[in-house]
């Protein structure tokens, strides 16, 4: 299912210390979402915005990385972490229902169930990071 990927909740002064640990989720709070990739996480974004696709590649390149072949650090962008920390628990399935009919997630062969999954996860540590005032990333690391 793609790529393997943890989701981390930190505040912005930590990105070195995420990028050049050896394993994350031992220091910060976060979980294993093997799969979700920034393309991927573009293309929910573009739902909530409205924003064409392409247009919001650019947000999400590398923060850090711990050399050229990875891992990499990728940090939500704070108006997709706010609309993620908005989302009703009974909107989840129809936003999921969305999501999952992208590109992104058609082409990689993800379900509604799927994308739900991973939207009702996603969506929870952006909850949880906007109430403690820190960051989502996503660490990329295979």
């Amino acid at each position: 299912m793609g790529s393997l990927a943890d989701l981390i909740i930190a505040s912005s002064s930590d990105v070195q210390a995420i990028a050049t640990s050896e394993y994350p989720l031992g220091i910060f709070k976060g979980i294993n979402v093997d799969g979700l990739d920034p393309l991927k996480i573009a293309a929910l974004h573009s739902l909530f915005t409205a924003t064409d696709y392409s247009d919001l590649l650019e947000h999400y390149q590398p923060v850090a990385e711990a050399s050229a072949t990875g891992p990499w650090l990728i940090k939500f962008p704070d108006e997709l972490t706010a609309f993620l920390a908005d989302i009703a628990p009974q909107d989840h399935a129809s936003t999921a229902a969305k999501w999952a009919s992208t590109d992104q997630l058609q082409g990689e062969g993800w379900s509604n169930q799927d994308a739900e999954q991973f939207l009702a996860q996603v969506a929870f540590f952006a909850q949880t990071a906007a109430f403690e005032g820190k960051d989502v990333f996503l660490w990329i690391y295979s």
